[in-house]
């Protein structure tokens, strides 16, 4: 994954429908998008049910010898990296994204940056773009990650 980044006036552009002549898409350009979440406005696409793996964590490939994955349910978001498995009950308010963390067993390994960031991105979550890469950037509470399906 390379690293986002650009201004925000580029991404302010692409939010308002600003394209060049035959872009024909009204999909945001996340290329744009630095990887702090402190620049990203606050704007949310429906992030769809499925299953993800997380690929990226503030401005960082994810490589660990194990995969982190991201599922999304009916009314359930779950965390899944070996022992680390934090769940959340989610639902939409005016178009906003809002989570509640499910209380879960503690790991006794500690957490990865990469688990660090995705757990704080899902706890307060901000931004949802989709990628150009038909991925998802998520942002929020000063963290950003990437989830591509799986």
């Amino acid at each position: 994954m390379r690293v986002l980044t650009a201004t925000l006036t580029t991404l302010m552009c692409s939010l308002s429908a600003c394209h060049d002549g035959d872009a024909g898409t009204s999909e945001p350009d996340v290329s744009a998008v630095t990887h702090s979440s402190e620049d990203v406005p606050k704007v949310q696409a429906l992030l769809p049910r499925g299953e993800y793996r997380l690929a990226g964590a503030d401005g960082a490939d994810v490589n660990l010898p194990h995969a982190i994955t991201v599922t999304v349910s009916e009314d359930t978001i779950a965390l899944a990296s070996q022992c680390v498995t934090p769940r959340w009950t989610y639902r939409h308010e005016e178009g906003l994204l809002v989570t509640q963390s499910i209380p879960d067993p503690v790991c006794e390994r500690g957490r990865y940056p990469a688990e660090d960031a995705a757990i704080a991105v899902l706890d307060s979550p901000e931004t949802i773009l989709r990628t150009p890469e038909n991925g998802w950037f998520l942002a929020g509470s000063g963290h950003a990650i990437t989830l591509f399906s799986q």
